[in-house]
């Protein structure tokens, strides 16, 4: 099982859920698209016994199985029939693509060439991850594509991804853009800190792990090294994850209302993924499914000689097995030669290819569930484009209407079938029928948790729930948070730690009882002594962001303890009004808590976090009782129009009403520092409650533009208590 260290909070669990090898070229694709609205659009490669791709099928080979039932096809679009040659033969006095006019006729050297739809190809370099000897290898291969494989319908797009993502050549058909772009974004300031920092920190690792004088002074030192190096690196991997998926998710949602064949080209020397932030590549899936984006990664880092990952290196491991020296080779004689290898050779792929699978895996899981392939352990990053460019262009495109519209959530399996039976299909195996997009896990608990949810199991636990929402342009960004309690958790003690695993599953369904988003994934846990003792006395909150248009929809949420199979459900309604161009106001949270952030953590996510002020975050609460003895957070975000953000003039007040009489006023705040206006401004104000007596209490907040004199209210209510 999955580790995952969980950090108390005043003792507050909180999880919260933000935003082997693998050789998968020709591996069968089998996992789940998602879909938006009602059309599914599927990619399909068709290959012989030899797997070779087969292009010349019509719609009439198709056969498309939605649960068994036969659906009509509305729309087909075959594979790129023109090889790169014969296009590149037709405008060899050309440096460059023509300019492309989406209503031109075909004519002069397109004569015979039938048009099928333009091929948007992003590709995106992830510097944060690419080593500085294998970039120049990038290049070369990078530019090899432009100048023979470019046809004359592609539009490519380059992408550099480091802390931040940069847009280094926006789509285009111009060779010449395109090949300086190449070059430009494998240069200058393109690797991170954290991926050159790493690449030294990773030396230290080798260095130490070599000491074999067990117990000496040497070797104590370099495991305290290689310790510290291990721990700045397990950190690293967690900024260097999220920027990568949040660059992923940036590049797939812009081609979102884009028409014709979209795939993603990353280049990559791999992720190390947090159980804690497995969301992030669900969400990609299934935005890529959605939007009908296949991915496709190169692994940069490939076989090469002199970087060798965790493991021990073969070439220094000539003699005779030990203690110390342990056999690598798999008990052959090192000297036979076979295939062409001698078993030195062989040991050194074994152990540089199964050095660091998971790195490498988790980004080909993104390719094997979108359609596209992940090219591994081959130095010929040439060699590996080809293979994808020739995969890209063996695509079949078919879209249909499902003939069931019940958009309910359940998955639903699809069957592509053609007429040969010696052909081999791939393609998605199915999708879950929401309205935009799922990031559900292939977990099957967790798929049989977002089933026991929609025929409603009895619960066996009161699963507290609570929703808010900020407004994002013109939509909103709508945190859900649900507080477990600890004595519901089976724990099981392995050792110093005890170990435990939830389910949990999220579905939104709009007025109309149609699913718009669903969320489902495990989380395992594991607690040291101390918080096992505690878990029983606290509650864990579980925290989800979901995106929304404005309307009326119902959020419903599951958790079930996966030893025990307790289970426990909530559901709550969230009313979102059509935004103005007046300011506007949040939801307004009446909390009790609040957890500190790290002193280093990134500016850019904490502007991100709309629960954040300063350096703390407010924890949701899940009920509206207070005791007379507490301390409560107003906390709220006011948002100016965009005509006056960049000199804002608001001024903020609240009032705590009892039966209708004003019982407490807060001082007014007035703010004049402009900000962006998707961001707004948090606004957060301690109340001592020892002051107010017992009973009902309403908190309303005004919000006045005082340079268009526009106002927005908004309340919340709350119960006080006498007791402690």
């Amino acid at each position: 099982m999955t580790k995952f260290n969980i950090r108390l909070l005043s003792f507050s669990l909180s999880i919260l859920i933000l935003n082997s090898q693998v050789n998968s070229a020709y591996q069968k694709q089998n996992e789940p698209v998602r879909i938006g609205i009602d059309l599914v659009n599927l990619d399909i490669s068709v290959t012989d016994k030899h797997r070779h791709p087969v292009r010349n099928l019509t719609a009439k080979d198709f056969t498309v199985l939605e649960d068994g039932v036969p659906q009509k096809i509305e729309s087909f679009t075959p594979g790129s029939v023109i090889s790169a040659k014969a296009d590149q033969k037709g405008r060899t006095d050309q440096k460059s693509p023509e300019p492309l006019n989406p209503n031109r006729q075909q004519a002069g050297d397109d004569a015979g060439r039938q048009f099928s739809g333009y091929k948007f190809i992003s590709i995106a370099v992830d510097n944060t991850s690419v080593q500085s000897a294998n970039r120049e290898s990038v290049e070369r291969a990078l530019s090899r594509y432009l100048q023979q494989q470019l046809q004359r319908d592609d539009l490519v797009a380059i992408y550099s991804i480091t802390n931040s993502l940069s847009l280094v050549q926006p789509f285009t058909g111009d060779r010449d853009k395109l090949l300086k772009a190449a070059a430009s974004v494998v240069r200058g300031q393109l690797a991170t800190e954290a991926a050159t920092t790493r690449e030294e920190a990773q030396k230290e690792v080798e260095r130490s792990a070599r000491s074999i004088d067990t117990g000496s002074p040497v070797e104590r030192a370099d495991t305290a090294s290689r310790s510290v190096f291990e721990s700045y690196n397990n950190v690293s991997d967690y900024f260097q994850a999220q920027s990568l998926f949040r660059s992923l998710r940036a590049i797939i949602d812009v081609q979102r209302n884009l028409t014709g064949s979209k795939s993603l080209i990353l280049f990559s020397q791999g992720t190390s993924l947090q159980p804690s932030s497995g969301y992030a590549i669900d969400g990609v899936i299934s935005a890529a499914n959605s939007v009908g984006v296949s991915i496709y990664v190169i692994d940069v880092g490939g076989l090469s000689i002199g970087e060798t990952p965790h493991g021990i290196d073969p070439r220094g491991n000539l003699g005779l097995p030990s203690k110390q020296r342990p056999d690598v080779y798999g008990g052959e004689d090192p000297t036979k030669v076979r295939d062409g290898e001698n078993g030195l050779e062989r040991a050194l792929k074994r152990t540089l290819a199964n050095a660091q699978p998971d790195r490498v895996g988790v980004l080909a899981q993104l390719s094997d569930q979108t359609g596209g392939i992940a090219v591994t352990n081959n130095n010929d990053l040439s060699a590996g484009l080809t293979l994808i460019d020739t995969d890209v262009r063996a695509h079949y495109a078919i879209t249909y209407q499902p003939s069931n519209h019940d958009f309910d959530g359940r998955f639903r399996q699809i069957t592509v079938k053609v007429a040969n039976p010696d052909l081999m299909v791939r393609t998605r195996r199915g999708y879950y029928a929401v309205k935009t997009e799922a990031a559900i896990t292939e977990d099957a608990p967790v798929r049989k948790l977002a089933s026991d949810m929609l025929v409603a199991v009895d619960p066996a636990f009161t699963l507290e729930m609570s929703v808010s929402h900020f407004p994002r342009g013109t939509a909103y960004l709508v945190p859900v948070t649900i507080k477990v309690p600890g004595t519901a958790i089976s724990a099981q003690k392995k050792g110093d730690r005890y170990y435990a695993e939830l389910d949990f599953v999220m579905t939104v369904k709009d007025a109309a009882g149609a699913v718009v988003s669903s969320f489902g994934r495990a989380y395992p846990l594991e607690l040291n002594e101390d918080q096992f003792k505690e878990l029983g006395d606290a509650a864990l909150p579980i925290r989800h962001n979901v995106r929304l248009a404005p309307g009326t929809y119902i959020i419903s949420t599951a958790l079930r303890d996966r030893p025990s199979g307790r289970t426990s459900f909530s559901r709550r309604g969230v009313s979102l009004p059509v935004l103005s161009d007046g300011p506007h106001l949040s939801s307004l949270l009446l909390a009790r808590q609040t957890e500190q952030l790290a002193a280093d953590y990134p500016a850019s996510q904490l502007a991100r976090d709309v629960l954040a002020f300063g350096h703390n975050r407010i924890v949701m609460p899940t009920d509206n009782r207070f005791t007379r003895a507490e301390t409560l957070l107003l906390f709220f975000r006011v948002y100016a129009p965009p005509s006056t953000a960049a000199h804002p003039s608001l001024a903020v007040a609240a009032g705590f009403f009892k039966a209708g009489k004003l019982a407490h006023r807060t001082p007014t705040i007035r703010v004049t520092q402009p900000a962006s206006s998707e961001a707004g401004f948090p606004i957060a104000t301690p109340f001592q409650l020892s002051d107010l007596e017992p009973g009902e209490y309403t908190v309303r907040v005004e919000l006045v533009d005082e340079a268009t004199n526009q106002k927005e209210t908004r309340e919340a209510r709350f119960t006080l208590l006498e007791g402690k």
